[in-house]
């Protein structure tokens, strides 16, 4: 539990609030100076939880009202059982003029509790903002999809499921979610089990970030304002981070607000995108698919497709077609990863036994047979007579990629379709246009030539007492 108070020395208490609880008391530390009246406050006013999932990394931004009194206040910050970085704390008075941030100070003994100064030139009420790092928050995407009678268009909904193991619990938080790597050179988890070492060079730990906070909305520049004030050393650490970062990174906001407990994981859905084009297609490859062709919907992550504005996070998709009945069917489920602008994606549903390929092997004929001059067989020649029986079930036309494996070397004799492309020296295909209900044949010879290697030079037999050491 993390808490937070703020008192005035020597006059009136300027206020006190609870960081993820609706009040809290905390008693001052030893040589506080004059009396401190303690003052409740509601609950936080805005949480932005900003999580990056490749390195165990939550940025949060919480939001308070405070009331300050002329002179020097205090504010008191207190965690415990909870994974915040320590090191990354930070206090934003927003640039109230009024109001210096005179000092931040970690109590000697303590391993959860920072003080900041704050000197008020006159009585003022301020927003201000907290910003931390801290671990246990973790995210992942998921989609359902629904396609139309005829399979032509999409309605896709995001779901994003949170899950919080931080020892926090978050109220009215708006959570942002990160696609893309980010590189710390320490991770956050260490640092919060480590605790607050007071060190000559305090700032040593502003480089552990990619990402300072703020630093995922600027330019690289602009982000480094945030590291002024650090040494020369560090600021050059971490510029080559941030510039790297901040060019991959993609942030989706999830609208609304929601209650993220402790323990607890939550789904999070994000507006349903409709319309989205995709092509229907078939494909069969007994190598990657075995006997039965394989269906797909494919589609581009572009604006022209009512997508594009941000990358597709992998997770898994759940498929449904409208049956025009008011019902659904379920087509398939299907794990898929990262997509970004601009590229393709598709999604591979299994089969759904309306489009079939049966093969058969007509007759196998060998020849030309080669021998050695001990009379063994060396090579020969096969001929295979092949025929694709193709069939789609569907009133609508579908396109199939048929793709065949020969072993090389080989070569067809005669073939019934001659459209087919030779991918490399042992793959065949087909893309072929599939009328509604038709029926289909393919039929090829192929020959093939066999050899087998020449025996090599029979090897020394060596039995009890036959061998001898070889002579000098």
């Amino acid at each position: 539990m993390m808490r937070v108070h703020a008192a005035n020395h020597g006059r009136a208490a300027v206020g006190c609030f609870a960081l993820l609880a609706a009040a809290a008391l905390l008693i001052p530390p030893a040589g506080a100076g004059a009396r401190i009246d303690i003052v409740t406050v509601p609950s936080r006013d805005r949480t932005e939880l900003t999580i990056y999932n490749s390195q165990d990394l939550t940025l949060v931004r919480e939001e308070r009202d405070l009331t300050f009194t002329q002179g020097r206040n205090e504010i008191q910050f207190a965690w415990t059982d909870t994974l915040i970085d320590p090191t990354s704390l930070q206090l934003d008075l927003r640039g109230a003029p009024e109001l210096t941030l005179m000092d931040a100070v970690y109590p000697s003994g303590t391993r959860d509790m920072i003080v900041w100064e704050v000197e008020a030139g006159e009585d003022t009420s301020r927003t201000v903002e907290i910003l931390y790092f801290i671990s246990g928050l973790s995210w992942e995407a998921g989609y359902t999809a629904t396609a139309n009678p005829d399979e032509t268009h999409l309605d896709v909904q995001q779901f994003t499921t949170v899950r919080n193991r931080s020892g926090e619990t978050f109220e009215r938080a708006e959570t942002r979610v990160v696609v893309g790597d980010v590189h710390l050179l320490e991770a956050i988890r260490e640092l919060a089990r480590r605790g607050i070492q007071v060190e000559k060079d305090v700032y040593r730990y502003t480089a552990a970030f990619a990402v300072p906070p703020g630093a995922m909305t600027m330019e690289p520049a602009m982000a480094m304002r945030t590291l002024d004030s650090a040494p020369e050393r560090v600021r050059r650490e971490a510029a080559e981070i941030i510039r790297a970062a901040v060019s991959e990174l993609h942030i989706l906001a999830i609208e609304g607000e929601e209650e993220i407990r402790d323990r607890y994981s939550k789904e999070l859905p994000s507006p349903i995108i409709s319309e989205i084009p995709f092509d229907l297609s078939y494909e069969y490859d007994r190598r990657r698919y075995g006997n039965h062709p394989v269906k797909f919907y494919k589609f581009r992550n572009i604006s022209e497709n009512n997508l594009g504005k941000d990358p597709l996070p992998d997770g898994r998709w759940y498929v449904r077609v409208d049956d025009g009945r008011g019902g659904l069917r379920f087509e398939g489920r299907t794990e898929h990863d990262y997509v970004p602008i601009g590229d393709e994606t598709e999604l591979s549903l299994g089969s759904d036994g309306l489009v079939a390929v049966k093969e058969r092997t007509l007759s196998v004929a060998r020849r030309d047979f080669e021998f050695d001059t001990e009379g063994n067989v060396r090579g020969w020649k096969e001929d295979r007579t092949v025929v694709l029986e193709i069939r789609n079930s569907r009133d609508r036309e579908v396109p199939l990629r048929l793709t065949h494996r020969l072993a090389p070397p080989w070569e067809f004799v005669e073939v019934s379709d001659s459209t087919y492309d030779i991918v490399d020296r042992e793959t065949v295909r087909w893309d072929l246009e599939l009328e509604p209900m038709e029926k289909r044949e393919i039929q090829f010879t192929v020959r093939f030539e066999h050899s087998r290697p020449a025996p090599g030079p029979p090897r020394p037999q060596f039995g009890r007492g036959q061998w001898e050491p070889p002579s000098d």
